[in-house]
């Protein structure tokens, strides 16, 4: 049974939020946890994200989808 996203696309927007692209893996989860309050399901799926450099937003929002898509989500339900 494919999972329901419990994060919204505002968990992810701050997430985001004063990144500076090019950016790393490693950088967006350094960022996230220096921010802190984030969502755990947000913390967890940036963790299953390539590790690579993400030039923009889109990219870095096109690899959370992939980890959606890969755990059965269907496109109607992403998050972001």
């Amino acid at each position: 049974m494919p999972q329901t996203p419990h994060a919204s696309k505002q968990d992810y927007e701050a997430a985001f939020a004063g990144f500076h692209y090019p950016i790393s893996k490693s950088a967006v989860l350094n960022g996230g946890r220096d921010k802190g309050g984030l969502d755990r399901e947000v913390a967890r799926v940036l963790t299953r994200i390539p590790d690579r450099k993400y030039r923009t937003v889109d990219e870095l929002k096109d690899a959370v989808r992939g980890v959606y898509r890969a755990m059965g989500v269907p496109e109607d339900g992403l998050p972001v």
